[in-house]
């Protein structure tokens, strides 16, 4: 019971710090106005009907900036806060332990990403009865988790919040940018499929086009693998910074 307590307190106070971020909060209702906008104007261009490739765009586009910009930016600029204002140290060496303040940071982002996700499914256009929703789910649920755990990484590796936004800037690149351009070159597209948003943009392409998707065990073993590996850093990261308690 004192384990839940302690977990719910450092969860709040992330969430009044994540509520209270204006940028943060900001970068959320960007996301969804320009899934909507672009809707808005891809269908005023072609006459109210929304192509498939136009719908794949729209889901992709908004899921990979919920992902890596919301996703990372979250969990990141919060935890590089509090080592710029030196109150990380001192929640490690109080009674709060590390599993309790890893799980109270990543709650709240982890349950705006999912969230979010969804309603860009919704927002995009996509017939629901093309989309396998327990199939998403799973897909969303271990991408969102990962972002979140990538998002503590440069928290980790950052001093303040500023180079917090330099460090997400590769992983924003690689990660949302790469499954982007897939469309464009077979060669990236290839690529993309090492990525767990690549693996998520192959998703909304197979709804998109009212088409079955499976996911093979490559697509699992990448984003299972990329979950852990990102965990690993994270947790060794974490213990070379000092913040483990003996």
């Amino acid at each position: 019971m004192e384990n839940i307590r302690k977990f719910a307190a450092v969860a709040q106070i992330k969430w009044l710090c994540i509520s209270k971020n204006t940028t943060l909060m900001s970068g959320i209702v960007i996301t969804i106005l320009m899934v909507f906008g672009y809707k808005i104007l891809y269908g005023l261009n072609s006459g109210g009907h929304l192509s498939p490739v136009m719908l794949s765009l729209l889901l992709n586009l908004g899921i990979s900036m919920n992902i890596c910009i919301d996703g990372f930016l979250m969990v990141g600029t919060e935890v590089a806060e509090e080592k710029e204002k030196h109150t990380l140290r001192v929640l490690m060496t109080s009674s709060v332990t590390g599993i309790q303040y890893f799980l109270g940071s990543i709650i709240y982002p982890f349950i705006i990403t999912l969230v979010l996700n969804f309603a860009i499914l919704f927002i995009s256009g996509i017939p629901m009865e093309q989309v396998s929703l327990p199939l998403f789910l799973v897909v969303n649920i271990i991408a969102s988790l990962t972002s979140c755990i990538i998002g503590m990484i440069v928290g980790i590796c950052a001093k303040n919040q500023m180079s917090a936004n330099l460090i997400s800037y590769p992983f924003i690149m690689v990660f949302m940018m790469l499954p982007l351009l897939g469309g464009i070159s077979e060669f990236l597209h290839k690529l993309s499929g090492f990525v767990f948003t690549g693996i998520i943009t192959d998703m909304a392409e197979c709804f998109a086009n009212g088409e079955e998707y499976v996911l093979k065990p490559l697509a699992f073993v990448v984003l299972a693998g990329e979950l852990v590996i990102s965990l690993l850093v994270f947790l060794l990261l974490y213990r070379r910074n000092g913040y483990e308690k003996d």
